[in-house]
């Protein structure tokens, strides 16, 4: 997999251990602005009210059950999207892995089951990237310095906690194709049947966030091994339909993190997402550990 699901200041974006990042944009009538990006190789580039912003604008097509692709986005919609990748010995080359969002200097957000169990030697960090078949003007790639993994990822399950902060070695200049995403504040509340925006290397689409409850009930995910938990978020249509999405300013927020879900574009089974701001502290902790 590889995409993110954001929220726009009306937009969410959501972040897949492949690829999937939720984005959300906020009203531009919210007051403050998150205080990430922080720490490491921060620089006068560094500051939050620059985070969330991009140059080249698309609104992606809305989901339906029915629907697993989606608009292809033009090179630099989303300027926050990174993929991380895997060197495999028998190709001779590296593999895409998962996706992640940058969210500060060297700072990139992605799902614990991701990196768990990786060999971070063996991996780098592309961004600036489009199309995962070529080069791209603004593309470049960048080794793992550190990684840090929830310490209670699946403690409460296979997909509980499941957040990764890495740190990349040297540091990228910020331009129109390389963006930090802006991270929601710890009391930031998501409404049910906001729009969100889920991307990856491939085509984009927006989707609307779900109740906890509705997600909790037996003809969704009730009774799995997997309980769905407040550190959650759950997206997806559950049947046809047609919605507006939302529009096209403003600033995106990383909402979720893709983490689980059952089958692809399925009735009745919305993606599953680690909710960011539920982790906001652990990751700020998390981002000061390494920077010593």
């Amino acid at each position: 997999m590889g995409f993110v699901l954001t929220v726009f200041i009306r937009k969410h974006f959501f972040l897949l251990p492949e690829t999937i990042v939720l984005e959300k944009l906020r009203d531009k009538r919210s007051g403050g602005f998150p205080k990430f990006p922080i720490a490491v190789g921060i620089n006068e580039r560094s500051d939050p009210q620059m985070c969330g912003r991009r140059t080249v604008e698309h609104k992606p097509m809305l989901a339906t059950y029915k629907i697993v692709g989606g608009s292809i986005p033009p090179y630099g919609a989303y300027p926050w999207q990174v993929g991380i990748q895997n060197y495999k010995e028998h190709l001779n080359d590296y593999e895409h892995r998962c996706g992640g969002a940058l969210i500060g200097p060297q700072l990139v957000l992605t799902a614990a089951h991701c990196m768990k169990s990786a060999e971070i030697k063996k991996m780098r960090v592309v961004i600036g990237d489009y199309s995962l078949q070529s080069h791209d003007d603004y593309q470049n790639t960048y080794k793992i310095e550190k990684v840090i993994i929830h310490p209670e990822f699946r403690k409460n399950g296979p997909y509980s906690n499941d957040i990764a902060l890495l740190k990349l070695k040297g540091n990228f200049e910020i331009n129109s194709h390389v963006q930090y995403i802006c991270l929601p504040d710890e009391d930031s509340e998501l409404q049910s049947g906001e729009m969100c925006i889920v991307s990856g290397w491939g085509a984009k689409i927006a989707v609307p966030l779900l109740s906890l409850d509705k997600c909790r009930s037996p003809e969704i995910y009730g009774g799995r091994r997997q309980p769905i938990l407040d550190s959650m978020l759950c997206a997806g249509r559950l049947s046809g339909g047609v919605d507006a999405c939302a529009g096209d300013s403003g600033k995106f927020y990383l909402s979720g993190i893709v983490s689980w879900g059952d089958g692809c574009a399925k009735k009745n089974r919305p993606g599953v997402y680690t909710r960011v701001s539920h982790y906001y502290n652990w990751i700020r902790d998390s981002a000061e550990k390494l920077d010593t």
